[in-house]
């Protein structure tokens, strides 16, 4: 009779066990309780190319690490998953469009405006706008600042900074990418172009005739995209806390913008 029980026992425990697995197939990832992946063992995040430094190459298939990169491995690796990066435009993202990922990461500012159309993770890190400008232009502060044509990317905080807070005279450029912005000030189009200091302190480092003329401080934040109300935001901003708990974002930031605490503040 005893042997029965033990039988039976056994092959209850072995049932449940079989459970555990299928539930785990359906998509739960083990290392962030209540986070479901689109795929099952995947985690698909998008971003739009070029985005150095936060993503380094020129193909979602073969990248060479960056801030953001290296953070989302980690955070793969802590719900147990692998990444499969697509792509997916910049300002689509903001505006709420539906995108074909577990959450997008682009260096987004959390702004008001765009919470009331996605939802953001925890922060994972801070930026100021920079300007950048063509070796010999000179800036030494706000009233200087607002003498320049600005480019600026659309749909971004620099673009929102620019018209609501700096007010430059001349009416800013609007571009469609960064790397459109970069071009219009190399040729002379434009006198200055703002962005989040790391993307123009990046753009220094590849264009040699350009230079980051200083900084407006704004502490932005940045904040991995979701879609709006998704039951996965809270879990991956756990994991977040604890990248940023344990010191993995310090890392990364020491690794990827060593250069930030030297650039002059402009106002």
């Amino acid at each position: 009779m005893g042997k029965l029980v033990a039988l039976a026992l056994a092959l209850l425990l072995a049932a449940c066990g079989g459970g555990g697995r299928e539930a785990a197939g359906t998509g739960a990832a083990p290392g962030a309780p209540g986070f479901r992946p689109r795929t099952p063992g995947v985690l698909t995040v998008a971003t739009e190319l070029p985005n150095p430094p936060f993503v380094l190459g020129d193909d979602l298939d073969h990248l060479k690490g960056g801030f953001e990169v290296e953070m989302v491995n980690e955070i793969a690796r802590r719900l147990g998953l692998r990444v499969e990066w697509v792509g997916f435009p910049f300002t689509k993202l903001v505006a709420g469009s539906r995108c074909p990922c577990d959450f997008a990461v682009n260096g987004v500012s959390i702004l008001p405006d765009r919470q009331q159309r996605v939802d953001f993770s925890s922060p994972y890190f801070t930026a100021n706008q920079g300007v950048l400008v063509r070796k010999g232009t000179a800036i030494s502060g706000v009233a200087d600042a607002r003498k320049l044509r600005f480019g600026v990317q659309e749909a971004t905080s620099g673009a929102a900074y620019l018209e609501r807070t700096l007010k430059p005279a001349p009416p800013p450029r609007t571009y469609d990418s960064t790397t459109a912005a970069f071009t219009a000030l190399r040729a002379g189009q434009v006198d200055a172009v703002m962005s989040d200091v790391p993307i123009v302190v990046d753009a220094a480092g590849r264009y040699p005739g350009l230079a980051v003329a200083g900084q407006f401080k704004t502490d932005e934040q940045y904040g991995a995209v979701l879609a709006k109300g998704s039951p996965n935001t809270r879990p991956l901003s756990q994991v977040v806390d604890q990248l940023r708990d344990d010191g993995v974002l310090d890392r990364l930031f020491q690794k990827y913008f060593p250069e930030q605490v030297d650039i002059p503040s402009l106002g």
